[in-house]
Formats: C-alpha cells, sequence, structure tokens
C-alpha cells in the first residue's frame, strides 16, 4: 500500500484584479508546497499574468496534476526530462491569447533553474552518482559530475520557457489541440546548459447524446540535449574511495547528452461511468553514461535506469463511481535494459477521492 498524493488545494479570488492557487501535497518523502501563484485576471489585449511557484508550461503532462492523469502514472520520458514530480519553480509567466479564430496562446516564462525538481537543469537529476554516494554530492546527468554552482549571475543562469498551443473544432462534437514546447537554461555539469524541446496532440470525440461515452487519443515526444563537460576520473577502490593512490586517471571526454522519448495512449468510454485505455511508450537516447565504481571507470547507457532504452505497454480500465471518485486497474509490461531480467510486469489497483468544489479540468 502506498499514498500515492494527498493533495490540499487552495483556490479563489484576491480581488477585481488577480486570482490565486496553492496546492499543498503529502506524499512518501513529506509534505512540500507543490505550487502556490496568483494570475491577473483583467488585463487588456488578451494577456494574463502568473507570478509565484507554479508547474512550467511544457507539454502536456507537465502541467497538470496526478489527479488528472487517465493513468496511475506518469509516462516515463516525462519522468526522466520532466522529473517525477513535474518541473517546477518559482518566476514569472505571461501568457497571450491570440486573436485568431480559433484558440491558440503563446506562453513564455522565466523561472530560477534550482529548484530540486527541475532534473534537466539545476535539480536533482537521479540515476547514477560518480564517486562516493554517502557523501550526498548529487550527480549531474549521465554521471557527470556538478562542475558549476546554481548562483544566479544573470539572465542566462535562469530557465526559460516558451510553448504554442491551439485548438481546431473538427467537425460535429469533436477537437483537435496541437501544442509546441521548448525550455532552456543551465545544468551543472557544462556552462553550454541545457536544451528541452517537445511537441503535443490530442484529439476527442463525444457522439452526440452520450455525454458519457468518448474517444481520445493523446500523443506526445519531448527531447533533450544536454551539455556535459569534460573531466578527470578516478577509479574507486573496493570500499568506494581512491585510497590505495595506485589508480589511474582517465580523461573522460565532453559531449552532449541526447535523450527522447514519447508515448501515445487511447481511451475509451464504453459505459456509464466506465472506460479503457491502452498506452504504448518509447525512451531511448544516446552519449553513454559513466559508472566510476569497483576499481574502473565503465561507460554504459544501458546500466542507467534514467537513461537506458525502454519499451512498455500500459492498459488500464476506470470506473467512475462518481464526478469525485474513481477507481482503476492497470498493468505495465516494461522492457528495459537495467532491469535484471531485461523486462518486468506490475498490476496497480489505484483508488482516488475529491472532497470540495474543484474547477474544471482542461482539455
Amino acid at each position: 500500500f502506498t499514498l500515492q498524493q494527498g493533495e490540499l488545494s487552495l483556490a479563489g479570488a484576491v480581488d477585481p484584479y488577480f486570482a490565486a492557487e496553492a496546492h499543498i501535497v503529502l506524499g512518501e518523502e513529506g509534505i512540500e508546497l507543490e505550487e502556490a501563484f496568483a494570475r491577473s485576471t483583467s488585463l487588456p489585449a488578451g494577456l494574463q499574468v502568473k507570478v509565484g511557484k507554479y508547474l512550467t508550461a511544457f507539454g502536456r503532462v507537465n502541467p497538470t496534476h496526478a489527479h488528472t492523469w487517465a493513468w496511475v502514472d506518469q509516462p516515463v520520458i516525462a519522468s526522466r526530462l520532466l522529473g517525477p514530480d513535474g518541473m517546477r519553480s518559482t518566476g514569472a509567466q505571461l501568457g497571450w491569447l491570440v486573436p485568431t479564430p480559433f484558440y491558440s496562446q503563446v506562453i513564455v516564462g522565466l523561472q530560477n533553474a534550482n529548484d530540486e525538481s527541475l532534473a534537466s537543469f539545476n535539480g536533482e537529476a537521479g540515476g547514477h552518482h560518480h564517486g562516493d554516494e554517502e557523501d550526498g554530492d548529487e550527480q549531474a546527468a549521465g554521471g557527470y559530475p556538478r562542475i558549476y554552482a546554481d548562483e544566479v549571475g544573470n539572465l542566462g543562469d535562469m530557465l526559460w520557457s516558451a510553448r504554442v498551443e491551439s485548438f481546431f473544432a473538427t467537425g460535429g462534437d469533436a477537437g483537435l489541440a496541437l501544442g509546441v514546447s521548448g525550455a532552456l537554461g543551465p545544468n551543472p555539469a557544462s556552462a553550454d546548459g541545457t536544451r528541452l524541446y517537445g511537441a503535443d496532440l490530442r484529439w476527442k470525440w463525444t457522439p452526440p447524446g452520450r455525454p458519457w461515452s468518448f474517444v481520445a487519443f493523446t500523443t506526445e515526444v519531448i527531447g533533450r540535449d544536454y551539455a556535459a563537460d569534460g573531466f578527470t576520473a578516478v577509479p574507486l577502490g573496493p570500499d568506494g574511495t581512491p585510497d590505495s593512490g595506485d589508480e589511474v586517471p582517465l580523461t573522460v571526454a565532453g559531449t552532449t547528452l541526447t535523450d527522447w522519448g514519447l508515448y501515445a495512449q487511447l481511451e475509451w468510454g464504453f459505459l456509464p461511468g466506465w472506460s479503457a485505455g491502452l498506452r504504448g511508450e518509447y525512451a531511448t537516447g544516446s552519449g553513454e553514461t559513466v559508472h566510476t565504481d569497483e576499481e574502473d571507470v565503465e561507460f554504459s547507457r544501458a546500466d542507467d535506469p534514467m537513461r537506458d532504452d525502454r519499451v512498455r505497454l500500459g492498459p488500464v480500465v476506470t470506473w467512475r463511481m462518481s464526478e469525485y471518485s474513481r477507481l482503476r486497474l492497470q498493468y505495465n509490461y516494461d522492457r528495459a535494459d537495467h532491469l535484471p531480467d531485461g523486462h518486468a510486469s506490475s498490476i496497480w489497483l489505484g483508488f482516488e477521492a475529491l472532497i470540495g468544489a474543484h474547477p474544471a479540468h482542461g482539455y
């Protein structure tokens, strides 16, 4: 049994000019402030400003909370590149509702790059450590050391993001949403930093007279270029330290680690309160991960659970007892290089309950 997430959400109008939200999350690692921001409500020319701590407007999955997911877990590539809890930080965001015949919005943001959730920037990259893990020195992606401090000296030390999203009615009761996203900022392994890019699509059809029935297809691709400078690695002894003095240093060349992946999911509402879905995922990359242990320095992306080749297939069945509660049964089949047998199966049974009023979810 696990408590995946307990979330307390507060939202309301501040005055005629601003509305505000705060989301406090209780998870397995304790209590944290997930989001707390204010957004303008009365700016002219289709403009809106958001300030505070918030989920970065990147792709479809990242700006959403766990209770809006159709599956129990988020896609593999989102966890790898955007972080297991989503890419978020403190900053400011400007949105512009473009005056077009169809819905179209441009969003640009500027945030601190050193929030621990920013796995692709100055946050916690996860995966393997280089050197003594007991000293608490978290490493950059790919096993590279953290060379650069996460101090802010100029605007180049910040996380910049941009997104363009549009919605089109495709006839009848169907609609198509398209989006492209980008982000760039510093990382601790190189002065050249990180570039993120992505594109997403969602199509949904609801037949007339049957609001409980729907067919929805969603897909998203996310990529990352992560620059890493060269360094000198010293093989470690059996106790994890270079204590013998006989180890031969090895120069590791600088490189750009490239990682990308995608997911595609199809959902079908087949009875009142019931739906089924199937999700397929693929994640891969190039550039080897550095492993320094057991008196040797090795290069292998296949041994890195955050960067190896991975394929996952996951069907799910959902029963919505009401608008405020649901039960989900999900199966995941994974094939990944880092798994001992090369593959693994898992079954998830998740229950979700919502107390109180809540705003409508996005399309």
